[in-house]
């Protein structure tokens, strides 16, 4: 992934006050991880307004102008939870829920980071830890380094 996508994306993010919580592979590279990953995992609540903002955050993706504000209501995600992917120049999985831990359950772990002037939400140490399951080999891995981080 080139990093100045990255970069523009979360400043992107930040210009329209979008509501998200980086997570996966892009946030344990900013906890020092400097591991292969493909895509960017946003966590974001369930919000239209919100969602709008995150539409006109991703206009610069061709395949953004498919995604619909209406996606991101709770009403919408009732029956199943429908996490949005974005396949373009950059992936974007857009999520509602992280291992069954959702925007509103993860605030409590949310740390700012601030990158080359644009600032970050991710999360702490156990933060991430509750976004990672036990049964996928990567997962497996990035739980073994925060558990280090953790309790060095």
């Amino acid at each position: 992934m080139n990093m100045p996508d990255l970069h523009s994306l979360l400043a992107a993010l930040q210009k329209n006050r979008v509501k998200y919580i980086l997570v996966g592979g892009q946030a344990i590279r900013l906890h020092g991880l400097n591991r292969a990953t493909e895509d960017v995992d946003l966590v974001v609540p369930f919000d239209t307004e919100n969602g709008e903002r995150l539409i006109r955050s991703l206009a610069f993706l061709e395949s953004s102008k498919e995604i619909q504000s209406w996606w991101f209501s709770k009403e919408a995600n009732e029956e199943e939870i429908q996490n949005i992917r974005v396949a373009d120049d950059l992936v974007i999985d857009i999520l509602f829920s992280a291992n069954g831990e959702t925007y509103e359950s993860l605030t409590p772990f949310i740390r700012k980071i601030e990158i080359d002037g644009v600032t970050v939400s991710t999360l702490d140490v156990d933060g991430l830890l509750k976004t990672k399951t036990s049964h996928r080999e990567k997962d497996a891995i990035d739980r073994l380094f925060l558990s280090k981080i953790k309790n060095p």
